[in-house]
């Protein structure tokens, strides 16, 4: 089991009154393109999903190795990720991964 702390920025006033930072369990085979669909998504022990704040919306996913991917919306709100450095077929076992962040650039 990988044990992933999660944070993101908050989206409005209250949004982050609870702890704000949950701890992610993923499978041993788990590959990156499944640590970005729970993040975005919830699940996991995430119970605090990259919002979807409209059209256009653009977050990033940094983490201790660096930044991940970049999570945006189109025009029709359609989510899509664009992994930055490492492919999203990489095992997570192998990156070293022990906490992301969801911000807005």
């Amino acid at each position: 089991m990988i044990r992933i702390s999660f944070r993101r920025k908050s989206v409005c006033m209250g949004d982050d009154a609870m702890n704000g930072t949950y701890q992610i369990e993923m499978p041993d085979d788990a590959l990156l393109r499944d640590l970005m669909h729970v993040a975005l998504h919830g699940g996991n022990g995430n119970d605090w999903p990259i919002p979807y704040t409209g059209a256009d919306s653009h977050w990033i996913i940094e983490s201790n190795i660096g930044n991940l991917a970049h999570i945006y919306t189109d025009n029709e709100g359609e989510w899509h990720t664009e992994y930055l450095d490492i492919a999203e077929n990489t095992l997570l076992r192998e990156l070293g991964i022990t906490s992301i962040f969801g911000g807005r650039p």
